[in-house]
């Protein structure tokens, strides 16, 4: 059922029987839930006059102006109806007597009863009265029509973003779709639209609908973000981050804003700039485990170990079941023993402390996901350097089977099999050397 309007009606009190008349008459209405109706003597004692009849006035969609010549000649009438005139409120003058109202601004507006002719001269005057209902109701029809198709689309997207709570991306894509068709001016729709599409993997409708909601928005910092976000996606990195960087102009508290430029940073290298965007992130939100995670890689890049474990560890508190955290963590216990260990020999003591530490965190690492393709190549690379060889061999094969390219990765890691061996003062076994050529 559809809200009820709100009339206003503002009378000459030397009227109020007139006015007492209107409102009995307006009850059927009422009681259908179509229109309610207020005037000044529902104030009560203590309420302050002005505030409360302004208060009203501007809350109203049909201004009632019960026409005679003493509500002509009132200063508070005509207050009440610039008022009106200046809200864009229907007005509907209701002619109670003959006066001079032609010759007022109330003669801009359609009057009842029909043709302006006044309720005392219709015989009997019920007929005039049920002559102004039958006008109101229209009035009424035809405004509720109004409210509810403009409604539609509003209702649409909200019944999108349900079904998109829901998991039913397909119907929530149907529902924005209808929406736009009823109201193709709205940027949030054509933002939610976006949503939907980067849910189902459709990254270039996605792209579409985000473009058009900025259209229609340019200071739609949310749309900026998803675009940038899915850019990011798409490896069009430049793209994602001029994005990003507008939303954060936008929203300076847009915590995935910063989260997802630095993101962005860490792929094209630039290390200090994603370090500030996850300590942005850090300070706008102290419990974001995965933004500690993603600092501690940027502290990875730039070879800073310690403060790398230390955030690593902080996102593995926050998140005891953070497999990637787990991983990230084991790997940089072993390459800071590495380095560590070169002096003074590659198998120092203080070496394979860290390669055992290392071991400890890519076991939960593996343990919590066990497709985790990673942890089971950097936990073969330290068997290897224990000289752990079938543990090793078995670790790479199942990181090879899931998809590593683990010669690509072993070069980019070491640049080749000598320089290994070299580091880390072992000779690998023929079979395992040649995985790895």
């Amino acid at each position: 059922m559809s809200k009820p309007l709100k009339g206003f009606i503002t009378y000459a009190h030397k009227k109020a029987a007139a006015k007492d008349e209107l409102i009995t008459r307006l009850d059927v209405i009422q009681q259908r839930n179509e229109l309610v109706t207020w005037h000044d003597a529902e104030m009560i004692g203590g309420d302050k006059w002005r505030e409360n009849i302004f208060k009203h006035l501007a809350d109203s969609d049909i201004f009632l102006y019960l026409v005679s010549a003493a509500s002509l000649a009132s200063e508070n009438c005509n207050k009440e109806l610039a008022e009106a005139v200046s809200s864009d409120i229907r007005i509907i003058p209701i002619i109670l007597e003959d006066c001079d109202w032609q010759h007022h601004q109330l003669s801009d507006f359609q009057a009842f009863p029909d043709r302006g002719k006044p309720i005392n001269e219709w015989q009997p005057e019920s007929k005039g009265w049920q002559n102004v209902v039958a006008g109101i109701r229209k009035v009424v029809d035809k405004m509720q029509a109004t409210v509810q198709k403009e409604s539609l689309p509003e209702w649409i997207f909200q019944q999108g973003n349900f079904l998109l709570m829901l998991g039913q991306t397909d119907k929530a894509i149907e529902a924005y779709s209808h929406a736009i068709e009823l109201n193709p001016d709205n940027a949030s729709t054509y933002n939610n639209h976006g949503v939907a599409y980067t849910k189902k993997g459709e990254f270039d409708k996605a792209i579409v609908s985000y473009t058009k909601a900025i259209d229609l928005n340019p200071d739609f910092a949310l749309a900026y973000t998803n675009r940038g976000a899915v850019y990011a996606v798409k490896g069009d990195y430049d793209r994602a981050i001029v994005d990003l960087t507008k939303a954060i102009e936008l929203n300076t508290g847009d915590a995935n804003a910063y989260h997802n430029r630095g993101a962005a940073y860490g792929v094209r290298g630039k290390a200090d700039l994603a370090l500030a965007d996850f300590s942005k992130v850090i300070e706008l939100n102290p419990d974001d485990a995965v933004a500690y995670n993603n600092r501690g890689v940027a502290y990875y890049l730039k070879k800073e170990y310690e403060s790398a474990i230390v955030d690593f560890t902080r996102a593995i508190e926050l998140n005891p079941d953070y497999a990637i955290a787990y991983n990230n963590r084991g790997r940089t216990y072993g390459v800071k023993g590495e380095v560590d260990g070169l002096t003074p020999r590659p198998d120092s003591p203080t070496s394979k402390r860290a390669v055992i530490r290392a071991i400890k965190d890519y076991n939960p690492a593996i343990g919590l996901n066990p497709k985790l393709a990673p942890a089971y190549y950097n936990r073969g690379v330290a068997w290897l350097r224990l000289r752990e060889w079938e543990r090793a061999k078995s670790d790479l094969t199942v990181a090879r089977e899931m998809g590593i390219n683990i010669i690509t990765e072993f070069r980019n890691d070491y640049d080749s099999v000598e320089s290994f061996e070299r580091r880390n003062g072992v000779q690998l076994p023929e079979d395992i050397a040649a995985m790895l050529l």
